[in-house]
């Protein structure tokens, strides 16, 4: 089943309507009717491109490009009111395959092995800095972090906060549940500790220290690019670091135990860039006049690999679909939003959605998008990698019984696997997390979809993590969603 025929949504609302029957109508419509406006290939062919393009990250060259492909295929769909709202800062950068002139670690005359770097963080001279090795401990006087570099160590994820994330459901699919891997977890603990348990970049500052090695408690193919986040300062901190695996990291809290000197190089750069909120309308009926009504399909368009995030992409699809409806037949129209504000600094510090007002009393609903066509990552025999079944899925709704019933018929309907729906509202199903706030804090109607992210918070999850088939589904069952806010 791929690509939805919009006029066939009107009927999977109908209780009369079984989702077996259902499916076979909608199979017999895709393969008499017209080309898919997302099919597969072409979903394949958009991330291939934003994979070759490489992390974008907010303002960078490849984000700019990313989004002058989104921006031409949205107008080529006949988006109207398009807008860019500034949202500068100042970049901080450093090579994602960097020479080891530009990244390196060594003790002695042995060179260690360095899985990525701490974003933000600072940058040395060309030469590296050298200096004594400390370890970090909470009661550990500051003046004694000067002019030594501060070895941090992340543990992993303690079992009381492990419940937190063992929380309930109000449907799943059949194999939503089998062989869930902790390590989603785990990776999320052990990368969020950085910054925002352990503020070790507010440990750092103004302390004088010449560098910092952080080492986790993972193996070097689940550390290798793995990216700071979040990142809730403004600025750089000052003090230049990197990531190592755990064992790289034995060998250097062994070496900061008996006093010896490393010298640590880590080439960086600063550069003030300008991205934009991204926004546009693919007209309704009753579009520039009073009775418009809008529903907000929103995203991120930054983020450090291919689907981390590839919402955008998502987002051009839907359009793409229902431009294909004609105007005076789309109930409600649709507005665009791509948020630019993921992965920079200080997080959300320009709030589109107030200096919006106007636009705002339109929207009567939202949809947040993310995370399109993820793959599963884990352990295998041949290390940290893709494990070939598709990536658990989330689907948030707001506490009301119709949209929760348009979620269980959307899931069954399209057959995405490895998908739970959570309501927030509702006792022991967690709290709204990614997107989906935009409806709670507007007291909206809403969806948002989310991921397990076992292998999303780095820069080396590239084209082989993206299942086109998987994705594809996911759009379908997407389709249901916005329909069943009408």
């Amino acid at each position: 089943m791929i690509g939805l025929v919009s006029t066939v949504s009107k009927h999977w609302l109908n209780k009369a309507c079984p989702a077996t029957v259902l499916v076979a109508v909608l199979a017999a419509l895709t393969a008499c009717g017209p080309s898919p406006p997302y099919s597969p290939a072409q979903l394949q062919e958009w991330n291939q491109r934003k994979a070759d393009q490489g992390p974008t990250f907010a303002g960078s060259p490849a984000w700019q490009a990313h989004m002058a492909d989104v921006e031409t295929a949205l107008a080529d769909a006949g988006v109207v009111a398009v807008e860019q709202y500034p949202a500068p800062y100042t970049r901080w950068w450093a090579p994602d395959l960097p020479t080891p002139a530009e990244r390196s670690l060594s003790i002695g005359t042995e060179s260690l092995p360095v899985a990525s770097y701490w974003a933000y963080s600072g940058s040395t001279p060309p030469e590296g800095v050298t200096a004594p090795l400390v370890i970090y401990e909470k009661k550990l006087p500051r003046e004694q972090l000067r002019d030594r570099i501060v070895v941090f160590q992340v543990e992993t994820v303690p079992e009381a906060m492990g419940r937190l994330f063992s929380i309930g459901h109000e449907y799943a699919t059949e194999d939503f549940g089998a062989d869930l891997p902790s390590i989603a977890d785990d990776q999320w603990y052990q990368g969020n500790y950085v910054t925002r348990l352990g503020r070790w970049d507010e440990v750092l500052k103004d302390s004088g220290a010449a560098g910092a090695v952080v080492v986790f408690a993972m193996e070097f193919d689940r550390v290798e690019g793995l990216y700071t986040f979040p990142l809730l300062n403004l600025g750089v901190f000052g003090v230049p670091g990197v990531y190592v695996d755990q064992d790289t990291g034995a060998q250097v809290l062994a070496a900061a135990a008996a006093g010896q000197t490393a010298t640590l190089t880590l080439l960086a750069w600063q550069e003030p860039v300008e991205p934009y909120f991204y926004t546009a309308v693919l007209p309704g009926k009753d579009y520039g006049t009073d009775k418009d009504e809008q529903v907000l399909l929103v995203t991120h368009s930054d983020g450090p690999n291919l689907s981390q995030e590839n919402g955008t992409i998502g987002i051009v699809g839907l359009i793409r679909h229902y431009a294909r409806i004609p105007q005076d037949q789309r109930r409600h129209s649709l507005r665009v939003l791509l948020d630019p504000q993921h992965y920079s600094p200080g997080r959300h510090t320009i709030n589109w959605y107030d200096a919006h007002p106007a636009i705002m009393d339109r929207i009567v609903a939202s949809v947040g998008v993310e995370h399109i066509g993820q793959r599963e990552y884990g352990m295998n025999v041949d290390g940290f990698g893709p494990t070939g079944r598709p990536e658990p899925w989330q689907i948030f709704v707001r506490d009301d019984p119709r949209l929760i019933q348009v979620a269980i018929d959307a899931i069954e309907t399209s057959g995405v696997p490895r998908t739970e729906l959570r309501v927030p509202g509702r006792k022991g199903q967690g709290r709204w997390v990614g997107l989906g706030e935009v409806a709670v804090k507007r007291d909206m109607p809403g969806f948002a979809t989310l991921s397990n992210m076992s292998g999303y918070w780095g820069t080396t999850a590239g084209i082989d993590s993206f299942d086109a088939e998987l994705a594809t589904r996911q759009l379908d069952l997407l389709v249901m969603l916005i329909d069943g806010l009408n």
